[in-house]
């Protein structure tokens, strides 16, 4: 009986993507659409980053000196006399058209194309901005932060998925950080601006800027973006996307690069009119180390502290002697900036992994000597811990738990997840804007 039978050995899985491709894909010099591409979708996170800190002065919002009758002249300056609620309303409702934008553009994204979704998610920002800025009634701002907040959603979680498709696969890493680096420059710009922009009418300038960003994006993306290849693959349309890659890395490279792009489909059954598999869901049991992954690096970043370090910072750094609470606020932006430029070099040398780990400890460790330093009233040592505290969430956990979800697997549907569980997470903390503003930030 053993005649019948022939021995075999099981085949190897085909691999796309393997050593030798990996080696030409470093010989790869990208065109210079592929950095525009990136600069220029890089704005949108900058407004993100902008609209988070734009109303984080003391001169805006004083619980004491909005509930003063009359308001004090030069105290109170948007909208005076507003109320605790409403200012809490107007500050959260930002954070509401993040979760908005972040849970929709997915749907958009799929049927539309990257860019086009980001094209117009600029008629948000522009929007948004606008109302801001001309409204006189603190309620129709909340409006006008709700639909900035939607387009903030939006870039969150497009921008991420964006860029990597663009780049390849040795860049992914340093490209991937840009997300985090330009919503943190976008934090610092308006605590720069709130040395000349403390007056009763430089909040609308503040909430105008985002307007000028979106027009850049609008007239320059045309030619100066480009569609991703990969999104055009997953709808069948081959040469297009074979277009597409020349631009980006030259007509020698097309194969090469097609080798590491991965669809969900194959771009010939497109062709051939056959139905697309369905698409699977983040629930998908296959998925459950994923989903829980995410929840759980959310979680990690959301309610690390985080949010409170920079809340509070200006009343650190006033009990250490500086008594304009702007300084204090101005050196925690400045110092939350530069540790994401070397988070694409440490986490190749030691793991995404152990680079969280790593700064979960180190922002324990810190915290810790932070309270110590408290308790024995050095303030010079709390400045110091806090700004280590600081640094060691940024070079970490700011960006690595990233939401384009680069620690994870690429796939759609925990990215999806990723994006709209930072912002749910994230109303809790930022709630804390809403308490009197001299334990505040600016």
């Amino acid at each position: 009986m053993a005649d019948n039978y022939t021995e075999a050995t099981t085949p190897k899985p085909v691999t796309a993507f393997d050593k030798a491709n990996k080696a030409a894909a470093r010989l790869i010099k990208p065109k210079t659409i592929l950095y525009t591409s990136a600069l220029l979708s890089w704005m949108q996170p900058f407004q993100s980053g902008w609209s988070t800190s734009q109303m984080n002065l003391s001169q805006y919002n004083d619980t004491d000196e909005c509930n003063a009758r009359p308001v004090a002249e030069d105290t109170c300056l948007m909208f005076p006399g507003h109320s605790k609620l409403e200012w809490t309303f107007a500050v959260n409702a930002w954070i509401f058209g993040a979760m908005v934008g972040s849970l929709c553009c997915g749907h958009f994204s799929d049927r539309l194309g990257r860019k086009k979704t980001l094209m117009l998610n600029c008629i948000f920002m522009f929007v948004g901005g606008v109302i801001e800025a001309a409204v006189s009634n603190i309620w129709a701002f909340a409006v006008g932060r709700l639909i900035a907040g939607i387009s903030s959603g939006t870039a969150t979680g497009t921008i991420g998925a964006y860029v990597n498709e663009l780049s390849p696969p040795h860049m992914r890493n340093t490209l991937g950080l840009g997300l985090q680096i330009f919503t943190t420059i976008g934090i610092l710009f308006p605590a720069i601006c709130f040395f000349f922009a403390n007056t009763s009418s430089g909040w609308r300038y503040l909430a105008a800027f985002p307007c000028i960003l979106a027009v850049i994006y609008m007239v320059l993306a045309p030619s100066m973006c480009i569609e991703s290849p990969a999104w055009l693959l997953t709808k069948g349309r081959t040469e297009e996307a074979k277009e597409v890659i020349a631009r980006l890395y030259g007509e020698e490279h097309v194969q090469t690069a097609l080798s590491w792009l991965q669809v969900n489909k194959k771009p010939e059954t497109a062709e051939e009119g056959l139905s697309a598999a369905p698409k699977e869901s983040m629930f998908n049991p296959r998925y459950r180390m994923q989903l829980l992954g995410g929840i759980l690096l959310s979680c990690a970043q959301q309610l690390s502290g985080i949010n409170a370090v920079f809340y509070y910072s200006g009343s650190i750094f006033s009990d250490a002697g500086i008594s304009d609470s702007r300084v204090g606020t101005l050196i925690i932006d400045f110092i939350n900036i530069w540790p994401a430029f070397f988070t694409g070099v440490l986490a190749n040398r030691f793991g995404a992994r152990n680079m969280i780990l790593w700064g979960l400890a180190g922002m324990f460790v810190m915290s810790v000597l932070m309270t110590v330093a408290f308790i024995v009233d050095v303030s010079a040592l709390s400045i110091v811990f806090t700004a280590l505290y600081v640094i060691a969430f940024g070079v970490t956990l700011g960006p690595l738990v990233g939401d384009d979800g680069r620690y994870l697997p690429r796939l759609d549907p925990c990215q999806r997840f990723f994006a709209v569980h930072r912002h749910e997470l994230v109303v809790q903390p930022d709630c804390w804007r809403g308490v009197p503003v001299h334990f505040g930030r600016a």
